[in-house]
């Protein structure tokens, strides 16, 4: 699909566009070879007639011209091919490397938000906990109650859950910097596109030119990545997806929308909670990334119904850099 440019958007089938220039490579080269081909069969054929004084010796030169032909032809073929070879190798490595960073960090920080997750919840409960020990009258105990060891676990309590929030800061980065939000879309993009449950869906982008923005670029690739890789679950991996980036004067919108059954009403306050899923295969983690990202860049996310039918994952972040 060609590019379409409306109100300052580009629109396009981000899925068309590496297949139209795989083609216009591959006619590119056999049309060279053919007019290659039909060059020197003209003028070897007119030096062959020019240079034979006989019938016998044309017949020679033309066997051999032939062999020639062949051999050169086979030569080209065997060159290209290993050139070809070796960047698909390449290409492969690098995606594997990239798939492989990414599942790293994706772990870490999923670690990192799960032990902030629970040491949240254990300094609700020790809120409680400390006030009830706090309240207790030493005389009125019994013998066997010591209120010193209780006020001591309370103690640790409160130690072990402060570590548990210094686990959260460890393995989420702080480091945020200058990118280009366009760029990233159209790498995280074309990165899932290898991903068993994208490889049949349809993914579009309606995104500016550029985009410029300060966060953090790898916790916005894991966000994205499983934001596609949902879309391509609820689609059955054979739907569409939409990718819409959006500036405003409060920050950038982005927004992932898919042509599924959509997120049903009694679990849209669910998906977010670690461990909950609906997949058999699903473990519940994977939404975690999106949680992760927004509370990192004060960002705000909510989930709607999407024109394509489906759900749409809007994500409102207000800290933009200037282009």
């Amino acid at each position: 699909m060609d590019s379409l440019h409306t109100n300052g958007r580009n629109m396009s089938g981000s899925s068309d566009r590496p297949v139209s220039r795989t083609v216009f490579s591959a006619f590119l080269l056999s049309f060279s070879y053919l007019v290659g081909g039909l060059f020197y069969i003209y003028f070897s054929g007119r030096l062959a007639i020019r240079f034979s004084e006989n019938i016998d010796q044309l017949e020679f030169i033309e066997r051999y011209k032939g062999y020639g032909f062949i051999l050169v032809s086979a030569s080209g073929l065997f060159v290209l091919a290993a050139w070809l070879m070796r960047r698909i190798q390449l290409r492969e490595r690098e995606i594997a490397e990239y798939r492989n960073q990414m599942l790293r960090a994706d772990q870490r920080a999923t670690a990192g938000l799960l032990a902030s997750s629970i040491a949240h919840n254990i300094k609700n409960l020790l809120m409680g906990v400390d006030f009830a020990v706090t309240s207790l009258d030493p005389q009125a105990l019994p013998r066997a109650v010591d209120i010193k060891i209780l006020q001591k676990a309370n103690a640790d309590l409160q130690k072990l859950a402060d570590s548990l929030c210094k686990v959260h800061e460890q393995h989420v980065s702080p480091v945020k910097e200058a990118f280009d939000f366009t760029d990233f879309v159209k790498d995280t993009i074309n990165f899932a596109r290898f991903h068993k449950k994208l490889r049949g869906c349809f993914i579009q982008t309606e995104i500016p030119e550029v985009c410029m923005f300060t966060g953090n670029r790898s916790l916005f690739s894991q966000m994205l990545l499983n934001l596609l890789i949902n879309a391509g679950d609820a689609t059955a991996n054979a739907g569409q997806i939409l990718v819409k980036v959006s500036e405003e004067a409060s920050g950038i919108v982005l927004e992932v929308h898919d042509s599924g059954t959509g997120v049903p009403e009694e679990i849209k306050e669910k998906i977010m909670q670690p461990l909950f899923t609906t997949k058999p295969d699903g473990c519940g983690l994977g939404m975690l990334s999106l949680e992760i990202c927004c509370q990192d860049h004060a960002g705000v996310y909510s989930i709607q119904t999407s024109p394509l039918g489906g759900a749409a994952f809007v994500i409102h972040f207000p800290v933009k850099s200037g282009s």
